[in-house]
């Protein structure tokens, strides 16, 4: 009967319709989501209690609605449990209240597609990564249920899967966890559940790449050569502005002329939001730009608002295929867009520029992720053994006995 109680919260809608006159109508599902309808208005909450029906305000978002039909199915179902106990201490059932993982799945991403707009990647993986958490805990029901022991479980069968053919790795655990702590601290700020949360103060996990502190992969200087040779054009144009600006690829696909200063002595590029984009971490930089870059910019033709747009003039949204094709030609294996970044970080460095400039011209909000491009390639660190024993050799007395010239 508990169950059957818990279960009678309706959510409807009040809508005006093209006559002017208010309704009410339905919030429908499909499946296990609710599809919201987007015509103005206020949401409702909707239950029997006996023969009468009974009405309650549920705000105008999405996410108020989800909330408070979460508490509502709680403050029923609580009573339904007092009832209970009243009638009969030995028959009374003991009842759980909690907040089912769907709903609470549901207000999740509702927030961080309300309070993300403009980075529809971030919802995407964030869905992925709930998703993942349903198929694998969605047998514990209710969120107050998942704990410590649960999310062990969850590392250990998800570094048992595979994606796309390869085994998950231990750096998107790692991510995952973040995604599941994160979900855990909205649930606790913003919807005011008693909960610990289980993801916290977890050691991350370590692979074999991670454990050997293996630097990013970089292009050599002849695979550059290869591929820039190989690309005609604006992808020539494209590779090089990765090459000479470390732009991440959407940062370089929402790039706008409005964005480029090709004036001599002052070149430079801003990344800064527009609709439809936000930089990662919300921050806006400058980036300076070499004035070879900059000529080979001045000679493209301005056929969009797009700096590098597709072959209709809209934004590119291919530009890994683009890439692709030009290093089958090239014969540059492993190729991929975020590989230029990686190369023009470990080059800068490499050529004495500090840390702290470099990490604000690629974006990084953590020195630590800066800090993983100081490490140099093996001829680098053997023309630097060699100037050290040429430098002690030409300073250090000659042995007995050994005659000098």
């Amino acid at each position: 009967m508990a169950r059957k109680r818990e279960k009678a919260v309706r959510l409807i809608k009040k809508v005006r319709l093209e006559a002017g006159r208010w309704q009410f109508v339905t919030v429908p599902r499909s499946g296990n989501r609710y599809v919201w309808d987007p015509r103005p208005g206020t949401y409702f909450l909707e239950w029997w209690e006996g023969k009468q029906r009974k009405r309650e305000a549920a705000g105008v978002a999405p996410s108020e609605a989800l909330e408070a039909l979460r508490r509502k199915r709680l403050e029923l179902a609580g009573a339904l449990a007092l009832g209970q106990q009243g009638q009969s201490e030995q028959t009374s059932q003991p009842v759980t209240v909690g907040t089912p993982i769907r709903e609470a799945a549901e207000a999740f991403l509702t927030h961080v597609r309300i309070h993300s707009p403009d980075k529809p990647g971030t919802l995407k993986r964030y869905r992925a990564v709930v998703e993942h958490f349903e198929r694998l805990l969605g047998h514990r029901r209710f969120m107050e249920a998942i704990t410590r022991a649960d999310i062990e479980r969850y590392k250990a069968l998800r570094l048992g899967e595979t994606a796309r053919g390869r085994p998950v790795r231990a750096a998107t655990v790692n991510f995952e966890v973040g995604v599941l702590r994160t979900w855990f601290n909205f649930l606790r700020r913003e919807l005011g559940l008693a909960i610990e949360n289980p993801c916290s103060h977890f050691k991350p996990l370590r692979d074999a790449a991670s454990k050997a502190n293996r630097p990013p992969e970089v292009y050599t200087e002849e695979e550059l050569a290869r591929l820039l040779a190989a690309a005609e054009g604006e992808d020539h144009a494209a590779l090089l502005t990765l090459a000479l600006t470390g732009l991440r690829e959407q940062e370089l696909c929402w790039l706008t002329w409005e964005d480029v200063c090709l004036e001599p002595g002052r070149e430079h590029l801003v990344v800064r939001a527009k609709p439809g984009f936000t930089p990662k971490d919300y921050e806006q930089r400058e980036v300076p730009i070499p004035a070879e870059l900059a000529a080979v910019l001045r000679r493209l033709r301005q056929r969009s608002q797009w700096v590098f747009p597709s072959a209709t003039g809209e934004r590119e949204g291919h530009l890994l295929r683009r890439l692709k094709q030009v290093a089958r030609r090239a014969g540059v294996e492993r190729a991929t867009l975020h590989k230029f970044r990686h190369t023009y970080a470990t080059r800068l460095l490499e050529s004495g520029a500090d840390i702290v400039t470099v990490q604000r011209l690629l974006g990084h909000s953590d020195l630590d992720t800066t800090r993983r491009y100081l490490n140099p390639d093996v001829e680098r660190k053997r023309a630097a053994v060699q100037r050290l024993g040429m430098t002690l050799i030409k300073t250090l007395p000659a042995p007995a006995g050994v005659k000098t010239a």
